[in-house]
Parts: structure tokens; sequence; C-alpha cells
């Protein structure tokens, strides 16, 4: 009988895929690739259960520098989104960015929810004494962190020339039930979104101020014990009046938070005193 010489087509697919599956990143055949964890090449420490992961690099000119935070997991709170079931929200939005687009460059940014955008109601009097003309209001009523970073990250920011930010941020995020830590790095992210996007720009991150029901109070503490962290001393600063919004007995004060949330007047008055001391010591260092 004669036996070609040929080998096999099923022999030839194999090896086809074979040599297919070393030269590409991701194929099962990666357990025999030098580096690649498997159960039979396991990672540092022997537990194949454990994958081997290398950082990305730091991002030239991008979002990752000396300042900012590592890398952590994805959060809700970190993961820029619009609030696209709030039907007036995009339309918010789409106004404040032309208003931004329009205007001079501002010496500070105000970055929040409806306790920032109140400076334009309530705090009015005050943000006309003490800010106008020299800063720029980018609360927007119900926001949580992740749809600031939103709106930051989508034509909202204009701060080649701005020095500080004030960043009140993360009451919301804890109406919808989010964890104290997941709101802290919502804050976070925030903040370093800033310190990355704006080259001049020293950020004030306020403690959560205390509401009502008093429930939040717990969450709230332990809330600014991770923001309190976050100041350096120099491009990060924190600032917590959340004492001066309380009785003796630990309840909010009503004449400072009339419904148990928004500022009053005299609040407004209390929070730009404080935040004075930073911006007239700045002003006196140039």
């Amino acid at each position: 009988m004669f036996l070609s010489r040929q080998p096999p087509v099923f022999l030839l697919l194999s090896m086809i895929v074979t040599s297919s599956c070393l030269a590409t990143p991701g194929c099962r055949s990666d357990a025999a690739r030098p580096g690649v964890p498997s159960e039979a090449h396991p990672g540092p420490g022997g537990d194949p259960k454990k994958e081997v992961v290398t950082p990305p690099p730091a991002l030239v000119g991008g979002a990752y520098d000396e300042r900012t935070t590592p890398v952590t997991k994805r959060l809700k709170t970190t993961e820029a989104k619009p609030r696209l079931a709030a039907r007036w929200w995009m339309p918010r939005h789409e106004r404040m960015k032309r208003k931004v687009a329009s205007m001079a460059p501002t010496e500070i940014l105000f970055v929040g929810d409806s306790i920032t955008e109140d400076w334009a109601g309530t705090g009015i009097e005050t943000w006309r004494r003490r800010f106008a003309g020299r800063a720029l209001n980018l609360g927007v009523a119900g926001d949580r962190t992740q749809s600031i970073l939103w709106r930051l990250q989508n034509g909202q920011l204009a701060c080649t020339t701005s020095r500080w930010a004030v960043v009140l941020a993360g009451t919301n995020n804890l109406s919808d039930k989010d964890d104290d830590d997941d709101v802290a790095e919502g804050v976070a992210a925030v903040v370093h979104y800033l310190l990355d996007q704006c080259p001049s720009i020293r950020v004030i991150v306020m403690g959560i101020l205390p509401r009502e029901p008093i429930s939040y109070l717990g969450s709230i503490r332990r809330v600014n014990e991770h923001l309190a962290k976050l100041d350096n001393g120099d491009t990060i600063r924190y600032l917590d009046l959340g004492p001066r919004f309380l009785t003796s007995d630990g309840l909010p004060r009503r004449a400072l938070l009339p419904d148990g949330l928004h500022l009053s007047a005299a609040a407004y008055e209390i929070w730009a005193d404080a935040l004075s001391r930073f911006f007239d010591a700045d002003e006196k260092n140039d």
C-alpha cells in the first residue's frame, strides 16, 4: 500500500493554531508563554489563582502624575456619568458649558452640588461682596461625584489661569446609600482631576457638612476622616466647617441649616470667611 508523505490535515491545522497562539496575547496557549502565570506556571508566591498584573506606566502629560492618587478599582462614585434620567440636566449642562466658554478666565472655581449652586440664591449677597468678578460657580443641584466628574470632563472646565478650586461634594452619594469609603474616593477623584487638568490650581476640599436625618452624621464623620488625609499642605487643603454647624448636643444648627441640609445666608458668610483665610494668605505671598 502506498502511504502519503504529507502530514494529515488535522496535524496541519493544529500546527497553525499553535503558531498563531504563541504570537497572540490572550490566547489559551498563553499558559506556555514566558512570564504568563497559569496553573503550570503560577505567579509570585506560587498561587495559580493570583494573576500577575503589571500596572500601566504614567501617562505623559495625562491624568497620572505625581499629584494623583494611585489607580484604584473602578467604583460607581468615580466613574464619570451624566444624569440622563433628569431631563433638565443635560440642557443645563450645555448652558453652563457655553457660559464657561464665553467667560474670561477666573481665579476661583466652586465645584459641587446644590449647596454650591445656592451661592447664586441664598448666598448671593455674600457672593457679590466677596467673590463677584473673580469666581465661577459650577454647582448643580442633586449632583453626585460621578456626575460632577462628567461635567468637568465634558466642557465645564476652563482653568488655565485659575488659582483655587473649592470642592464640596458627596452628600448626595450618601443619600444613594453609597459606601462611606466609596464616597471619599469619589470626592478624591474630583480633586485629583482638577489638579491634573489645571496647571496652577490648588484645591480646598470641604468636609461634608452636617445634615438631617442625624443618622447620616456617622457616615459624614467617616468620609471626612478620609478627606482630611488628602491635605498635603500645598496643592490640597482640607477645610471642615462641620463643628460650627452643630449645636452643643451634636445636632445640626437650624440657624445655619434651616431645612436640615441647605445653608442659610449666615452659613454662606461663615463659609466665605473661612475660605478668605486661604485666598488672602495666597495674595500676600505673591
